[in-house]
């Protein structure tokens, strides 16, 4: 749904993909977060009693795991919204994760990928016109915004965690 949104940002129904992703998340939070250790679960908590162990998978496989993409989700997520809760969020997942990505890293690929994301997140707000140029081209960690009220003559402002600059 962030793909989509991001997709999709030019056109007038923008937000009906992140209000659909942020929904997701909340739902996701709600079943599968571990309060305890951080990270995801990978069987929602309605269901846990009826388990002997609830895992959290990291390791991926020929479909990336879960922790990894969610992670990096909460990134892209905070970079939208604004609301530095799902960021915080995310890098408790990664701490939680950080002494198997030390030890074994060639098995938690999607965990670097989000570990990229927190560490390089970069929300470019500008116009409908910058935006489809610079779609175009490939920036990994970053998330575009359309801003109408920009700074006079400045083509956008690049953030980078809290800080933002003006590109004239």
């Amino acid at each position: 749904m962030l793909d989509l949104q991001q997709a999709s940002i030019t056109s007038s129904n923008t937000n009906y993909w992140l209000e659909t992703a942020v929904k997701l998340q909340d739902e996701f939070d709600k079943f599968l977060w571990s309060l305890e250790a951080a990270g995801y679960y990978n069987s929602p908590s309605d269901v846990s009693g009826e388990l002997i162990l609830r895992e959290r998978n990291y390791i991926d496989n020929a479909i990336p795991a879960a922790n990894g993409i969610a992670v990096a989700n909460l990134v892209r997520l905070s970079l939208l919204t604004e609301e530095l809760y799902y960021l915080d969020r995310a890098e408790s997942a990664l701490t939680a994760f950080s002494s198997i990505m030390k030890q074994s890293p060639q098995a938690c690929p999607s965990l670097f990928i989000a570990l990229d994301w927190y560490r390089n997140q970069t929300l470019v707000r500008t116009s409908e016109a910058e935006i489809s140029s610079l779609i175009t081209q490939y920036f990994p960690t970053t998330i575009y915004k359309v801003e109408t009220d920009l700074p006079k003559n400045s083509v956008g402002l690049v953030c980078q965690g809290l800080i933002c600059k003006n590109l004239l």
